[in-house]
């Protein structure tokens, strides 16, 4: 009987001109791979080399094309990079007001438009200028206040978030029925990604900022029966490939590193110490699972300054979620982190709590051996899902319903 399963695997391009520069890329194509973005998307082929694609999907922006050829190059050099099927549903979200500007001068000129966009981008609308396309590169600010007040015959709006999930969802639904039971590979942007995510997990675009997408880093999403709504994400933001053991935090706050009880593999448990062994950790908190302290004990062996709690309560993440909300504990000055030893379902619990979904269909896959991630950068920013089921393992070992 062949299998319904359809199997899909997001990679967001390499580093790109504008990621370098601090700039707002949307869905303008100005932006070119760097050096390193190529590299990455070369070591990142390497890594898919073994999978077998039924299909690959790509942006038409150049960022996007350009990771595809060298993805392609490493993953089967005889096919052409014309087989790739470009999308236009696939585009980086549509910001035409900001695309080419630094987001320290956005945030600072226009901080109420920012701060909706940040902290409730399902609500966020924005002014279509006129001929928005040729607007120049620039942290020039009168420049900016002139495309600002410059008159626009019927101006109209866009609403980002919502339109991009509007797209994306359209996506959805025209490929999934042609490839039930294949693998396939989409090649798209950081939002483009999020939207993917989210769509397929029933999530709502008032999280959009909520997931977090790295320079050619990976997710897995499958879909049991093929259809867009048995979606369950199995692997989020893995950039191991790219010698980059986890995703870097770019702001301070606390960044809790989530790991299942359950992991009584001791080869894994040793794949877990060695992937922190070079990560600060400043506190860890272990639950009263027969396991857990022994998971503690071989990860802190590289952090002898750790402060180690032990507690009897099961549901201690959720109580350690309330505090950081009332207590604002992310106010830090500096990055502090938390390890976090917990059962898979609290796991689970606790990170569909963080996105406020229902787990009842538990889409949010947790797996023995494993690392999640959890970064809160202040008390005003809702968290930020870093990653989901890291580890040291080949992609292809991620073969489940296949």
């Amino acid at each position: 009987m062949l299998s319904t399963n359809t199997r899909v695997i997001l990679l967001r391009h390499g580093q790109s001109t504008y990621n370098v520069l601090g700039l707002y890329q949307g869905s303008s194509d100005r932006s070119n791979l760097t050096e390193l973005g190529r590299q990455q998307a070369i070591l990142t082929g390497t890594f898919l080399k073994n999978i077998k694609f039924d299909a690959i999907y790509s942006s038409p922006l150049k960022r996007a094309q350009e990771t595809a050829i060298e993805v392609l190059k490493k993953i089967d050099p005889t096919v052409v990079p014309q087989t790739v099927d470009t999308v236009p549903q696939l585009k980086e979200t549509d910001l035409p007001a900001w695309q080419g500007f630094p987001f320290q001068f956005i945030r600072e000129q226009f901080p109420e438009d920012y701060s909706c966009w940040k902290q409730r981008p399902h609500e966020f609308r924005m002014e279509i200028p006129l001929f928005s396309d040729q607007l120049p590169v620039t942290s020039d600010k009168s420049e900016v206040r002139q495309s600002r007040q410059s008159p626009i015959q019927n101006p109209h709006y866009c609403f980002p978030a919502l339109d991009l999930y509007d797209r994306v969802q359209q996506f959805w639904q025209e490929i999934l029925p042609r490839h039930i039971g294949q693998t396939l590979l989409i090649i798209s942007h950081g939002g483009t990604n999020r939207a993917l995510i989210s769509t397929a997990l029933g999530i709502s675009p008032a999280h959009y900022h909520q997931f977090e997408q790295s320079n050619c880093a990976l997710s897995i999403l499958n879909f049991p029966n093929g259809c867009l709504e048995s979606g369950t994400l199995e692997m989020m933001n893995c950039t191991t490939h790219l010698d980059d053991n986890l995703p870097k935090c770019q702001e301070n706050g606390l960044q809790l590193l989530l790991i299942p009880a359950h992991s009584t593999n001791y080869e894994q448990i040793q794949a877990l110490a060695k992937l922190l062994k070079d990560k600060t950790i400043d506190l860890s908190i272990s639950g009263d699972i027969e396991n857990s302290h022994a998971i503690a004990k071989q990860i802190l062996q590289h952090h002898p300054t750790a402060l180690q709690l032990q507690v009897i309560r099961e549901d201690f993440p959720q109580i350690w979620q309330q505090a950081i909300k009332t207590r604002k504990l992310a106010d830090c000055d500096r990055l502090l982190t938390g390890l976090i030893i917990a059962s898979d379902r609290t796991i689970q619990q606790f990170l569909t709590q963080t996105l406020n979904i229902n787990d009842d269909q538990w889409r949010l896959q947790i797996h023995p051996g494993s690392i999640s991630i959890v970064h809160y950068p202040n008390s005003e920013h809702p968290p930020i899902l870093q990653a989901i089921n890291l580890g040291n393992w080949d992609i292809g070992d991620w073969d489940i319903g296949k």
